[in-house]
């Protein structure tokens, strides 16, 4: 896993990576999907950290880890899988 739970995460670019529905094991979280123009270069804590086994059945990989981040601009939290984004966990 690349981020762990309570992680702070400075969010450097964000891009949407479509995944296979057919795969998902059981439903995403419910949050909101990152909006990249509004929160790239932002800030925010790593809530939940999803193993890609726990998620999906049949082929995944670590890519598919899946996180949630609560952002620390608009208090909101939202989604992401590992590919896609880039950004660097502060200490």
């Amino acid at each position: 896993m690349k981020y762990q739970v309570g992680d702070l995460v400075f969010l450097k670019e964000y891009e949407y990576k479509p995944r296979p529905k057919t795969l998902n094991a059981r439903p995403l979280p419910n949050s909101r999907r990152l909006l990249p123009l509004d929160l790239q270069n932002t800030f925010g804590i790593i809530t939940t950290a999803e193993n890609h086994n726990d998620i999906y059945q049949g082929f995944s990989s670590e890519n598919d880890n899946c996180y949630t981040w609560f952002s620390q601009v608009n208090g909101k939290e939202y989604y992401f899988y590992q590919d896609e984004v880039t950004g660097e966990v502060i200490l």
